[in-house]
């Protein structure tokens, strides 16, 4: 059973600060490793242009489009 408490370990706070931070540095060398030579700014700006309706209707097919456009359904709250 994976959840045995008889095997569960409880760790210090220090032993699971060091290991946050351990995952942190790691994840930073990762990170770091995708940037360019020389390159010190994060792009920020848009990565697609906004699609027109034609394009759309396009790729998700005619049927598929009105449907959606004429969709009487709320949307999703969490969304």
């Amino acid at each position: 059973m994976p959840n045995d408490p008889e095997k569960v370990e409880i760790t210090s706070r220090e032993e699971r600060e060091a290991i946050g931070r351990n995952a942190n540095a790691g994840f930073a060398r990762v990170e770091r490793a995708e940037i360019a030579d020389g390159a010190t700014d994060i792009p920020t700006g848009p990565v697609a242009k906004e699609l027109t309706e034609d394009e759309i209707r396009e790729r998700v097919g005619p049927g598929n489009f009105e449907a959606a456009k004429n969709d009487g359904q709320t949307g999703s709250i969490n969304s």
